[in-house]
């Protein structure tokens, strides 16, 4: 019991040094983006996204972190919608669309583990990758402009008022992170340790033996199988079994792609839960983290399961 509390404890400690510092920099970011009044010139960026999505340009503002930084980005989100900056429902699209920036970045862990082992399979693979993510977000962007009400847009003014100096935003913006924080890391510290005690009982190693199961009812040749049982380890030990499938003939390129497909499919269940779900939840809270993770989730699967469908019947990749 000693140990299981120790490992628990690790864990969650792990888990706190990952998000906490991000979430810090995301809302003490925000505030002195307001302070300083320059978030809407580095949103302009992004202002066609946001604009089609009927977002507020602050949102753009995070969705261009969010290549720096998800968890920051979503930090900057909750900081405006403390704020009544912007509404909980466009802090949910906007918090949706951060995802297709993190996928876009994980060609940094993806494309030099991939590439040298499958090769062109390897690029294929990560191309429909960043099509997925592509797809979710004008989904999305479609959405947000379906729902949201077009926000009114002011004609330029020249303030009047003295600007603000660097140091008089960052004194500002000390001051007025520490409520949002507080706030923050009040729900952060106890979601995490219980996501940490639920990773150490086993709970989502069993639930990915639940899970594996479930690949034969998709279009996988039964060599595929050993592919998804390694992807449930981790990408690289997934891409390593397949690159051994690859050169020894047993699978065309066309069937390695198709299974690492169905593998992320699977193996997103539990990713999402164990790793999403405490950064989501941690930041937004349990019911509009909850509810982000499980419309994000549910939205990438889909479009996937989708793909592998037109993949598998349609070109004859099964």
């Amino acid at each position: 019991m000693y140990d299981g509390i120790i490992q628990t404890a690790t864990l969650a400690a792990g888990l706190l040094g990952e998000v906490v510092p991000m979430m810090v920099v995301g809302v003490f970011l925000a505030e002195v983006l307001v302070a300083l009044k320059i978030a809407g010139r580095i949103a302009a960026f992004s202002r066609p996204l946001t604009s089609f999505a009927r977002l507020r340009e602050e949102c753009g503002t995070s969705f261009l972190m969010a290549f720096v930084s998800p968890p920051a980005a979503n930090a900057m989100l909750v900081d405006y919608h403390a704020k009544e900056i912007i509404s909980r429902r466009e802090m949910i699209i906007a918090a949706t669309m951060n995802s297709f920036p993190t996928v876009v970045m994980h060609w940094r862990y993806l494309l030099p583990v991939y590439v040298p082992l499958l090769g062109i399979p390897g690029l294929v693979y990560f191309g429909l990758l960043m099509l997925v993510g592509l797809a979710k977000t004008v989904i999305v962007m479609l959405f947000g402009r379906a729902v949201l009400t077009p926000s009114p847009c002011a004609p330029f003014v020249p303030a009047e008022e003295p600007a603000v100096t660097l140091r008089e935003a960052l004194r500002t913006a000390c001051t007025s992170s520490k409520k949002t924080l507080t706030r923050l890391l009040s729900i952060t510290v106890p979601t995490v340790v219980v996501v940490a005690f639920l990773i150490n009982a086993g709970v989502f190693d069993r639930l990915a033996g639940m899970m594996q199961g479930a690949g034969a009812a998709f279009p996988v040749p039964p060599e595929g199988f050993a592919v998804i049982a390694a992807q449930f380890g981790s990408f690289v030990a997934g891409a390593s079994v397949a690159s051994a499938l690859l050169a020894a003939g047993d699978m065309t390129w066309q069937q390695i792609v198709l299974t690492l497909l169905v593998g992320n499919v699977l193996t997103s269940v539990t990713r999402s839960i164990r790793w999403l779900g405490s950064s989501y939840v941690a930041i937004f809270g349990m019911r509009t983290g909850t509810e982000i993770m499980l419309v994000s989730t549910v939205l990438r699967n889909g479009i996937m399961v989708l793909l592998v469908a037109v993949l598998a019947y349609g070109f004859g990749w099964g």
